[in-house]
């Protein structure tokens, strides 16, 4: 390979490693704005799972005393958050691997990555949505996939609905995570004991409101997560592409100084030879001592 083609190589791959290495750094920029935010959508997440506690323990009281029959029959809903860009690695794979839909199964997928990909799995999203790229994205993303999935569950039409997600690990692998969404899944020993608070509203209507509002903690929560650990799977691909553009590019610089050198070695080479070939040779005979040798040289 000549040193002008190297060079061009050189240029070409300088200009890769400052492209990953930005791609790289806004990665971790937004994995870590993600995980800094967890804390505080965790803990909105609580305090609205204790709402929810009390508002079920007032709708059985009041379903005791109706007797109303409960519903049977509906389909399974799914919610999937995978990317809306590339170079996540396997990613977006792992995440509908885990879904599991079945052919009944409602799948509402945020990320354009992973709509196709289900597409392409003969299995495509009956609703798809953008995924938020960044923190101050994700409570609109969050609204389209709630509006998506809960007038089927206001409606009776769903009775099962689930989310998968990606959740960050500081080891860098993606855990996928897969939460009941509704039926609402409190745990009896988590009831808190005490009055029934005050409300103004039916135990149904306190119910639906206290439930749509849970959900919509819960996707946040889950969008949250993904989108740490999307960027997280991101990272670390361009870490590995940053240390792969950086080992080729010791080897093209090693390569280019070889043919630096090979190149001052002909040039050299070509200025010798060529100045023998221009340079007037004399021949004169060496008669000191009584020699009869001929010398050869050439003039200066």
């Amino acid at each position: 390979m000549r040193l002008a083609e190297i060079q061009r190589h050189l240029a070409s791959m300088e200009e890769l490693q400052r492209i990953v290495g930005a791609m790289r750094a806004i990665a971790s920029m937004r994995m870590q704005e993600a995980v800094r935010a967890l804390s505080s959508v965790r803990q909105y997440g609580s305090a609205l799972a204790e709402a929810v506690r009390q508002a079920l323990a007032i709708a059985a009281a009041e379903r005791a005393r109706s007797s109303e029959p409960a519903g049977h029959g509906g389909r399974r809903a799914i919610v999937v958050f995978t990317s809306e860009h590339g170079f996540v690695g396997g990613f977006n794979e792992r995440l509908l691997e885990a879904a599991n839909t079945r052919g009944m199964d409602t799948l509402i997928v945020a990320g354009s990555r992973g709509a196709a990909l289900a597409a392409e799995r003969n299995a495509p999203a009956e609703s798809a949505h953008a995924m938020a790229t960044h923190l101050a994205s994700i409570p609109e993303v969050v609204r389209r996939v709630q509006d998506a999935l809960y007038p089927a569950i206001a409606a009776g039409e769903t009775v099962y609905a689930e989310v998968v997600f990606g959740r960050y690990q500081r080891s860098g692998v993606t855990d996928v995570q897969r939460r009941r969404l509704f039926p609402l899944e409190i745990e009896p020993e988590q009831r808190r004991a005490g009055p029934a608070p005050l409300h103004d509203l039916s135990a149904a209507e306190l119910l639906e409101r206290m439930t749509a509002e849970y959900i919509l903690a819960r996707l946040t929560e889950a969008a949250v997560e993904s989108l740490a650990a999307e960027n997280g799977a991101r990272f670390a691909a361009m870490e590995a592409a940053h240390d792969n553009v950086g080992e080729r590019l010791r080897k093209l610089r090693l390569e280019a100084s070889r043919a630096r050198q090979e190149e001052v070695t002909t040039e050299l080479l070509d200025l010798v030879i060529g100045e023998l070939a221009v340079s007037p040779i004399r021949i004169f005979a060496d008669t000191a001592g009584g020699s009869d040798a001929l010398s050869i040289s050439s003039w200066r």
